[in-house]
């Protein structure tokens, strides 16, 4: 007869400790029954949205069936950070692409889902910068730049200040936007601009936005271009006289008069 406080003798407690990791054995082999398809069946939707947005490109055919295979991976009970993610890149490219073939009737279809699965993403990683950016993409798209909306592009900056190709698409979308962002918004999205012209790769690209941009925009910038390297301001003022812009860039000589700034 055991007497009430004496414990267990350590015969009973290796039993005791055996049964339980037999029990823990057991439920990470149903987990992994369960869990390893699933990895399975998202890898070509995951493998699609990478390539997506490494400027890869797709037929709308494919897009739609790969976005189809997507959702039934995306649809668990529990939290899957790269497949809501895989899914809503893949609806947002979707959605791109449809906006480009002008076929309104599928543009609205496409824009609830891809909201709800941009809203599924951040429940799940609510520190992903590119889905904070899509639904502010979204909601100013749908109810012009409010208080609301302007907050999610502060949280894409602050969440992803460094990322490059989402700094591209944040720079560009707030340029189109900038007399009606916030001060700190607007100085944010020079900032970005000026970091990507320091990355000493993407000159095309950012010529093609200061182009593009307004005047009060482009004296912003060339402001802050000191801060860049001198190869740098080179390469991206060697980039503009390509496509036609004849600006002062500080510290690069001036092709019309020579001089030096």
């Amino acid at each position: 007869m055991k007497l009430p406080g004496v414990r267990p003798g350590i015969g009973t407690t290796i039993k005791l400790t055996r049964g339980f990791v037999c029990l823990l054995g057991a439920g990470a082999v149903a987990w992994g029954l369960f869990v390893l398809p699933l990895f399975s069946k998202a890898a070509t939707p995951q493998s699609v949205a990478q390539k997506l947005l490494q400027d890869d490109s797709f037929k709308l055919r494919v897009l739609m069936a790969v976005t189809q295979e997507a959702q039934s991976v995306a649809q668990q009970p529990f939290c899957f950070p790269a497949a809501l993610r895989g899914l809503y890149v893949l609806r947002f490219f979707l959605l791109n692409q449809i906006v480009d073939n002008s076929n309104p009737n599928l543009t609205r279809s496409s824009s609830a889902p891809l909201r709800n699965a941009v809203q599924n993403t951040l429940s799940c990683s609510p520190t992903d910068s590119l889905a904070w950016l899509t639904l502010f993409w979204l909601d100013a798209g749908s109810y012009g730049v409010n208080e609301r909306n302007t907050n999610y592009l502060r949280l894409s900056y602050t969440f992803g200040p460094n990322e490059g190709w989402i700094a591209l698409w944040r720079a560009r979308l707030a340029f189109l936007l900038f007399q009606r962002l916030p001060p700190d918004l607007a100085n944010y999205a020079v900032g970005d601009f000026v970091k990507l012209v320091d990355t000493e790769r993407l000159y095309r690209e950012t010529a093609d936005m200061f182009k593009a941009a307004s005047p009060g925009v482009q004296t912003r910038i060339l402001e802050q271009l000191s801060r860049t390297s001198l190869a740098s301001r080179e390469s991206f003022s060697i980039a503009l006289r390509d496509l036609g812009v004849d600006v002062d860039v500080p510290g690069i000589e001036n092709s019309r008069n020579g001089s030096w700034r």
